[in-house]
């Protein structure tokens, strides 16, 4: 990164990240011998040409979606983008495919995400679906809706753990995690991801491009990887109907990694057992989806990195990168 002017630094921030970190964000810049100016969101659109540094924290995006910014959000980019000097955005988010990230993006602002911050509670939410899918819960849990009394018998009694192999599409932060815990618990792992490089602790590496090759004996594929016009509609019909009935997908990667449509005939006729989503093509999900209404698919509303520690990382990932940025 560049390094800074001289003059007192601006930074756009939130009024909750300002009053939580502001000492700790002062203490920073003086460390380097360098003025900050903090400008918090409701004060600084009087301010737009003091901002050189803006921090799109996770508190600014409540009440968004993926394509629909909430109320903080819209404001915080209508002052971002109007700010003339802004010359660093740094945002809670993993990656930077926000549609709100664009402008800044075009306009030549360096635009750094929070790498890794969410992979802990991603993988923890795509591990406990993936445990309680497979060890028979949701059958368990839709009989005690019913208040019937159904005990797994016969050939209805779930796999052990160990007898499972799980093919995870991505070998980032979060494909890594996910990967590394379901190891521990004995399942057998291949990673997908750019080149076949071994990549331990996992059982087995490959290249995407041979990803056809294992779907057809995978209990789980698990899609953890970013969008990109490569993994753009990744698992389409072809590839679904390359998988055994027996196997479930879940997604924490992006909807578009997906073709719903597909997926949703996959799953109604009994080609695909089950599926656990995070996330979707269009979002909210719209009520008129038949993914509500199928008994073997489990949703969250994008929110599996929930987390009470999520606040206190991302603001860690800013402080780091904003000591590299002062030097």
């Amino acid at each position: 990164m560049s390094a800074p002017a001289a003059s007192p630094l601006g930074l756009l921030l939130s009024d909750q990240v300002d009053g939580a970190y502001g000492a700790r964000l002062d203490a920073v810049a003086a460390e380097r011998g360098v003025a900050l100016r903090r400008l918090p969101l409701s004060q600084a659109a009087g301010t737009l040409d003091q901002i050189d540094l803006a921090f799109f924290s996770r508190d600014l995006y409540e009440g968004s979606s993926l394509r629909k910014p909430g109320v903080l959000s819209d404001l915080f980019f209508r002052v971002a983008d109007a700010a003339p000097r802004l010359r660093w955005l740094h945002v809670f988010s993993s990656g930077v495919d926000l549609p709100q990230y664009g402008p800044a993006l075009q306009r030549g602002v360096r635009v750094t995400g929070s790498t890794g911050v969410t992979a802990i509670p991603i993988a923890q939410s795509a591990v406990a679906a993936i445990l309680a899918q497979s060890r028979g819960f949701d059958h368990w849990l839709a009989a005690q809706a019913r208040r019937e009394w159904a005990p797994l018998t016969g050939a209805q009694r779930p796999r052990e753990l160990q007898q499972l192999r799980v093919v995870v599409v991505g070998a980032g932060a979060i494909g890594s995690e996910i990967g590394r815990l379901l190891k521990a618990l004995g399942l057998h792992v291949t990673v997908v991801r750019r080149s076949a490089t071994p990549t331990p602790p996992f059982d087995r590496t490959i290249a995407l491009a041979q990803l056809d090759e294992v779907l057809g004996s995978c209990d789980w594929l698990v899609l953890a990887v970013p969008l990109t016009e490569a993994t753009k509609g990744l698992l389409d019909a072809r590839r679904l109907a390359l998988l055994p009935p027996s196997a479930r997908i879940a997604n924490v990667g992006r909807g578009e990694l997906v073709d719903e449509q597909a997926l949703c005939d996959a799953l109604q006729a009994g080609r695909l057992r089950g599926a656990y989503l995070d996330t979707f093509v269009e979002e909210p999900l719209p009520q008129r989806s038949p993914l509500w209404e199928l008994p073997n698919v489990w949703i969250t509303p994008h929110n599996c990195a929930a987390s009470q520690g999520h606040e206190e990382r991302v603001v860690g990932s800013f402080i780091e990168n904003f000591r590299r940025w002062l030097g």
